[in-house]
């Protein structure tokens, strides 16, 4: 979807996006290959040349940040279908504190198939948190910029990297997808196993207290409740990206006037 957008680029909104699309422009490769495109004057096409060509060697030497910049608040979503295989999910557990007083009881973290928890006093720390994101090109979260990012930044220092950001939660508000993440799940037909089933942040506050006052099953419990809200990102970031892409109408323009895509989706 990302090299299919040209929203990106001076000028240019949805309604003339749909115009490009409609004239059996597609990508940024066809852009810079026509010499001309109906509605464009010549100037106007050798000056979004310029910016197209930018962008194209932004995406070929990888540069994400930079592409994200482009793409603004709430966009990121667009990269979804180059990162999906190694996009960082995340999600936090707290002690029900505010971050001004309170502390984070688990990480999570889950990329490239694997599933990674960090919890208090047994290897969460700044370094290791830095560690994860580091090496991230795109994260997914359910409302972590209004809560998980700001709450981690306020505990640990140093987490201050500019990596594009496709959240969930206000993506989902889009297509119509709106509540909680256990809501929202249950509306995509997402399911969790009996033991974490109906469980809700609250009661993984409980869960740490009753940790901490010896209760040997508590902490198994939490870890198995953050990762479902973890692991389960990766399918729900699927789903709502193909609704977006599917918003846009570039799959049936693309469908009237070229062959199907048959290739299947990379599984989660």
């Amino acid at each position: 979807m990302l090299s299919n957008t040209f929203t990106i680029f001076p000028g240019i909104g949805e309604r003339t996006e749909r115009h490009i699309w409609n004239s059996c422009v597609f990508t940024w490769r066809d852009f810079l290959d026509k010499k001309r495109i109906p509605g464009f004057s010549p100037t106007r096409k050798d000056t979004l040349d310029l910016h197209v060509r930018e962008a194209e060697d932004m995406l070929d030497a990888g540069d994400f940040a930079g592409l994200g910049r482009l793409l603004g608040p709430g966009e990121a979503w667009r990269m979804w279908d180059l990162l999906a295989s190694e996009a960082l999910c995340f999600d936090i557990e707290t002690d029900g504190n505010p971050a001004s007083s309170g502390m984070v009881t688990v990480a999570g973290f889950y990329s490239c198939g694997e599933y990674r928890a960090y919890i208090d006093g047994l290897g969460l720390d700044g370094s290791a948190l830095r560690e994860e994101f580091s090496g991230a090109r795109l994260l997914v979260s359910y409302f972590g910029g209004g809560f998980d990012l700001p709450y981690l930044r306020a505990c640990y220092s140093g987490l201050e990297r500019e990596i594009p950001h496709f959240d969930l939660c206000p993506a989902g508000h889009r297509v119509g997808l709106k509540g909680g993440l256990k809501k929202v799940e249950m509306q995509v037909g997402i399911h969790r196993p009996s033991e974490v089933e109906g469980m809700s942040g609250y009661e993984a506050v409980l869960l740490w207290r009753a940790h901490k006052a010896g209760d040997g099953r508590a902490l198994e419990t939490l870890v198995g409740y953050n990762r479902e809200d973890t692991v389960n990102l990766h399918t729900l970031a699927w789903i709502i990206y193909e609704k977006l892409r599917d918003a846009t109408g570039l799959p049936g323009i693309m469908a009237a006037r070229i062959p199907a895509d048959r290739g299947e989706r990379p599984k989660a």
